[in-house]
């Protein structure tokens, strides 16, 4: 009896030691002992902050007949219209004590935009993979299947219309470097 007493304690005792970390971060678990206090802060952990920018591609023509492209910073409600371009970009902050591995980050392309292809881009070479259904699945070349007048059914490659969303894989995201990415999209 007082082994399965010991066994039970055991169990119990090391779920509590796991779950402190977790627990110390709700409201109601704030005035625990100061033991519990020093677990949670001797854990480092990642705390990414992401921050979501939009501007419109601007082209001006230079004295000299040259066109210069520069981005104008777009604050809310900012009007565009069908043709515009623009470019969404996305920046983390790493404010945490550690590394955040392996860092998803998904963009969903706006109603009424249609995607740029091949203007995805990432500064901390993250894998960039996108999905035409809603993002339920991501790949690095999406396909659409087609049924031809026969009925038969053949794969494309999927136009830029059909791609719903982005999706950046980074392996690392370090305090010091953050993270950015970033994409185009035209106005419908």
């Amino acid at each position: 009896m007082i082994k399965r007493l010991h066994k039970l304690l055991g169990v119990g005792t090391l779920g509590l030691a796991m779950m402190l970390p977790l627990l110390s971060n709700l409201p109601a678990v704030a005035g625990l002992p100061n033991p519990v206090k020093i677990i949670t802060q001797a854990a480092q952990r990642p705390q990414v902050i992401l921050n979501l920018a939009v501007a419109k591609k601007m082209i001006k023509v230079t004295v000299d007949g040259k066109k210069q492209v520069n981005w104008q910073q777009l604050e809310d409600q900012a009007p565009v219209a069908p043709g515009d371009i623009l470019r969404y970009t996305i920046t983390g902050e790493n404010t945490g004590d550690s590394a955040a591995n392996n860092l998803a980050v998904t963009q969903p392309i706006p109603d009424q935009m249609t995607y740029k292809l091949n203007s995805a881009k990432s500064k901390n070479d993250a894998d960039i993979t996108y999905s035409v259904d809603q993002g339920e699945t991501f790949v690095a070349q999406p396909k659409i299947k087609i049924t031809q007048e026969d009925g038969t059914v053949v794969e494309r490659e999927a136009p830029p219309e059909a791609y719903t969303h982005i999706r950046w894989q980074f392996p690392a995201v370090t305090p010091e470097a953050g993270a950015t990415a970033m994409y185009q999209v035209r106005v419908q």
